[in-house]
């Protein structure tokens, strides 16, 4: 009778070590998911900020197919650009001594 009792706690342990073996030395190891877990998580952050770069520059695409005065203003402060026969004054701002 001890005997089996015996073999069943031998096999139980064999059994434990097994697992622990396939937890931390197998291809899907704890280590590597947590790793492949910050890998996502990371990604999640890029796309989120990719959408929103790709929001905004819609809205800015969408502007400037409708908005004459924003084009307007885009042409003249970007691009320095002027109506014909108007006289462009631009105003630079001093050094503080």
């Amino acid at each position: 009778m001890h005997k089996r009792i015996y073999i069943a706690v031998i096999a139980f342990i064999f059994f434990i070590g097994i697992l622990l073996l396939q937890l931390f030395f197998s291809k899907g190891n704890l280590i590597e998911q947590g790793k492949v877990a910050q890998q996502i998580a990371e990604y999640e952050f890029k796309v989120d900020s990719l959408k929103k770069i790709i929001q905004n520059d819609s809205l800015e695409i969408d502007r400037l197919l409708h908005d004459s005065l924003y084009k307007e203003e885009i042409l003249r402060t970007r691009y320095g650009m002027s109506r014909e026969g108007e006289k462009v004054f631009q105003m630079v701002k001093g050094k503080k001594d």
